[in-house]
Order: C-alpha cells, then sequence, then structure tokens
C-alpha cells in the first residue's frame, strides 16, 4: 500500500514541472551524478551560435535547485566542449527556469 502511494505521489508531482523544448531538435540523454538529462541543442542562424536547452529526466522528489543546476551546468560544458571541438566558447546567455536549463553560446575561432 505505502508503495503504490509513493508511486502516486511521485506521477502527481513529476507533473508539476514543465518540459522544454526546442523546434526541430532531437533529444540527447547524458547522465551526471546518476541523473538522466535530455538535451537539445539548434543553430541560431548567426555563425558558430548555438541554442542548448537541457531538461532533467530523472524524477527527484524535492529537488535541491543549486545541486540541478550545477548538473546541468556540468551536462552543457560537456556539449559545449563536443560542439566546439575543444575550442574555446563564449556564453553570454544562461539561466534556470524551475529544474530546465537554457544557455547560448558561442564556439570562438582560436
Amino acid at each position: 500500500m505505502k508503495v503504490g502511494m509513493l508511486m502516486l505521489a511521485a506521477m502527481l508531482l513529476s507533473g508539476c514541472y514543465q518540459v522544454g523544448s526546442l523546434p526541430g531538435t532531437q533529444v540527447e540523454q547524458m547522465r551526471v551524478e546518476g541523473r538522466l538529462f535530455e538535451v537539445r541543442l539548434a543553430r541560431t542562424g548567426n555563425p558558430n551560435e548555438w541554442r542548448m536547452e537541457i531538461n532533467r529526466a530523472t524524477m527527484v522528489i524535492g529537488p535541491e535547485y543549486e545541486t540541478e543546476g550545477d548538473r546541468a551546468r556540468e551536462v552543457a560544458r560537456r556539449v559545449m566542449e563536443r560542439t566546439c571541438k575543444g575550442k574555446p566558447y563564449n556564453q553570454p546567455i544562461d539561466g534556470m527556469r524551475g529544474i530546465n536549463y537554457y544557455t547560448t553560446f558561442t564556439c570562438l575561432e582560436s
């Protein structure tokens, strides 16, 4: 009985967070510290500039927003380094909306 109630509560709580999306993108899943994240990456239309959205895909009851933000930023760092092929990048915009992380970055020419 307790397990059923906990599952029901978790399902209801999971509906409290809105998952965003970037039109025209596909989801890539990545793990950081045991948490699963969904990454969406799209070009902005400007040279070497990208828009990225990271959504937590692991359900957590009572998330610590600062810790979740740190994990999402780690996912972003990995994707930016891979996308820019190890070259430096500039990240003029980044921020959290609830548990979702959004950023825009530009790969710089070395």
